[in-house]
């Protein structure tokens, strides 16, 4: 690994780290992002993170259930290989919306069982359960629809030309 696709490792490392997971797991993510194959073994990439592979194989796993990697069946081979699943952001996006829907019931439990509004306790609670509403559509499964057609847009516009890219551009994209 040279020093700037290290950097880069440790930078996705700290930014995983900054959005709740671990440093590890963005380390992995990192490499996997740049490696060179398309996928690794929990060796390979043990070896280019120089740690152990008990520690890649525990957060592989924790990655695995989050849907950000995914297991390849590589003929041959023995080991577990992992590549980095396609759509697994979206799919973060998508589970961290599902889980607001818990705030959105409990706000509307309270609200149920409070009834007649005293010292303004139901308007915080339809604070709290809208925001949660709101943002769990904006952030949901209406922006990563957005983001599928946006990521769609970047790709063809690579393969046809800026002519065409900006013919397909819409108001949800963001400015250049």
């Amino acid at each position: 690994m040279s020093p700037q696709e290290r950097e880069f490792v440790e930078r996705i490392g700290l930014f995983m780290a900054q959005l709740g997971g671990t440093l590890m797991m963005g380390r992995i993510y990192g490499w996997l992002t740049i490696c060179p194959a398309p996928h690794q073994s929990i060796t390979e990439i043990a070896g280019a993170l120089q740690v152990s592979k008990a520690s890649i194989s525990t957060v592989i796993r924790q990655l695995e259930q989050g849907q950000i990697v995914e297991r390849v069946p590589v003929p041959g081979s023995r080991q577990h290989h992992y590549r980095l699943r396609p759509g697994g952001w979206a799919q973060i996006m998508r589970a961290r919306a599902m889980r607001l829907r818990v705030g959105i019931d409990a706000a509307e439990f309270a609200l149920a069982a409070i009834g007649d509004d005293r010292g303004g306790r139901r308007e915080r609670l339809e604070d709290l359960r809208d925001y949660f509403v709101f943002v769990t559509n904006e952030y949901g499964e209406d922006m990563v629809r957005r983001w599928e057609d946006y990521r769609k847009r970047q790709c063809d516009a690579r393969v046809d030309g800026p002519a065409q890219a900006a013919a397909r551009r819409t108001d949800s994209d963001p400015p250049r």
